[in-house]
This record gives C-alpha cells, structure tokens and sequence, in this order.
C-alpha cells in the first residue's frame, strides 16, 4: 500500500499466480483438488445464471442445514442420543480415526453446528440483492485463479510471472529512491540494489544479466546514481548522465561485501577506455566503456589511471 493502490494490486495478483502455478507444478494432490475446486466452482455460476432454480437450491440446502442443526441440539441434550451417536460414528471408523470420548465427540458436533449456522448465513447473503453481486464477482475471481490448471506449459508461465514481478518491484523501488534524501538511505539503497542485481532468477541467470529486464534496471540504476551524486554519496565519474551511468553502474555487479572499500579507475589501451574495479588494492573487474571516446573524453569528472574511491 506504500507504492499505491495500482501498484499493490499488481503485485498481490502476480503473488497469487505464481503461488499457485507453482503449488500445480510440485504438488500434483493439490492439482487435483484445484480441479475439483474449479469444476464446483463452474457449477456454482452455472447455477446463478438461472435465479429461479438458485433460490429453490439454496432455500433445500438451507432446509437441510437447519434440520441437521436441530438434530445435533437434540443429541446434545440427551445423553442416551449422545451415546447412541458415539457407537454409530465409531462402528464406521478404522481404529486411528475413533473417536476416544463422548466429550470429544460433543466438541465435535458442536464446531459441526458452527460451520452449518456460517453455511445458512452465507447461503442467506447469496439471497441478497447486493451480497449477490459480490458473491458472483467472488466466484468468478476464484475461477479465475483456478483455471490455471489448464495452464499448457507450466514452467513457460512461471518465468513470464515472475518476469512480471521483477518489473513491479523496480517500479516500487524507484518510488523508494525518489522518496530518500539522507545519505545513509541512499548508500542502504544501493547496497540493496547491488545484492538484487547478484540475485539468481533463473537456473545460474543472475537478474542484471536478463535481457528482458534490461531497461529497467538501467532506468533505476541511472535514477539511483543520479540521486547518489547530486547527494555527494558517490563520486561524479563524467558530466553526461549516460557515461557516468556506464562507469558507476559496474558496483552493482560485484561481490565485494563492503563497498567503502571500492576503488574506480579509467584506463585507456589504445582508442579503447576501460573501467577498472578495485577491491583492497586487488583488480575485481575490468570493463569495456563503450560511452567514452578520444571526442567525448572532456566529459570525464576524474583523470585517467586515476584510482578513485567510489563513496565519498
């Protein structure tokens, strides 16, 4: 609720999706009773299509459940009845299942009761001109969700979803980089941010090496960057806001655990320039910069073969 209604409700529907394609994929008991929970669940709606005949099933089963009901208070407040109800459970139980006292059965039938009473006065709100509505618009979120179970290529639609999820969290990201003003938040904002990118999302897939997150991350990663400098957290690599992404954005990728430590340097070999990461005076990393050129080198914040440190 912190990033906005759109947002949350994003997010909340990806998390189910993903819950219970991956609930279908590993657990194939729930699988089938998924199926079973969509087909009563199509019944239902097939039901309510028809107003007549819905009122006449609901007006029988609540019929029912109030004829159960008195029949349980009957047999709570006779002992003989009680007993009787005792033997006639047990006699159609296996041996771990009986019931072990007349108490335990009495607390039994009395959450039996419980659940009948909850059942009418559901059954009582489908009645309800506007409790309908909401009850059908329930049922046909439900089969929504339940349909899934058809779902061809399970694997296929799990990576796409959480593809997805990946997409909103960056969104609410950005909405917490926008929000930070204090230098510690920001440094704890791209500590944060390095940790997500090194994070694993499919098989040996780190996140910042998948294309089709590419240009969010570049778009948080330029943002955070951004609010780093004009903060005085991190040093100003170039005046262009592209090169300046090109150099800073290699600390996102490295494993070294306390980036106060973390050196940067500009190399060029020949008409190539080159960043050069540095962790405890030994080389982490060295990348091409394809940004920089002998014609834009003036843009350069820092001199060359120059080690800086990257927090200030």
């Amino acid at each position: 609720e912190e990033y906005g209604v759109n947002i949350k409700e994003q997010l909340i529907e990806n998390l189910k999706t993903i819950s219970i394609l991956l609930e279908i994929k590993f657990e194939p008991k729930s699988k089938q009773e998924i199926l079973k929970m969509k087909k009563e669940t199509e019944e239902k709606l097939l039901k309510m299509q028809d107003n007549k005949l819905l009122v006449e099933k609901v007006t029988e089963e609540k019929r029912k459940l109030t004829k159960d009901i008195k029949q349980i208070d009957e047999t709570l407040n006779n002992k003989e009845l009680l007993q009787q109800e005792y033997i006639k459970r047990n006699e159609k139980l296996e041996l771990e299942e009986k019931i072990f006292s007349i108490r335990i059965l009495s607390k039994m039938m009395a959450e039996e009761r419980h659940q009948k009473i909850e059942r009418i006065e559901k059954l009582n709100n489908i009645l309800n001109p506007q409790k309908f509505v909401r009850y059908k618009k329930e049922l046909e979120d439900k089969e929504k969700y339940l349909k899934l179970v058809e779902t061809a290529n399970l694997q296929q639609e799990i990576d796409k979803k959480i593809l997805e999820l990946q997409k909103i969290f960056l969104e609410c990201y950005q909405n917490k980089i926008e929000k930070a003003e204090d230098k510690q938040e920001i440094t704890k904002l791209i500590y944060e941010f390095r940790y997500y990118n090194l994070l694993a999302i499919t098989g040996e897939t780190q996140i910042y090496q998948n294309e089709k997150l590419e240009s969010s991350l570049e778009q948080v990663g330029k943002q955070l960057i951004k609010k780093a400098t004009t903060h005085k957290v991190i040093e100003n690599y170039a005046k262009d806001e592209d090169i300046n992404y090109e150099i800073v954005k290699n600390i996102f990728y490295i494993r070294s655990i306390n980036l106060d430590q973390v050196y940067i340097k500009l190399l060029k070999e020949k008409e190539d320039f080159f960043v050069q990461i540095f962790d405890d005076n030994a080389v982490e990393e060295k990348n091409k910069l394809y940004k920089i050129t002998n014609e834009n080198k003036k843009e350069l914040g820092i001199k060359l073969n120059k080690k800086i440190k990257v927090f200030n």
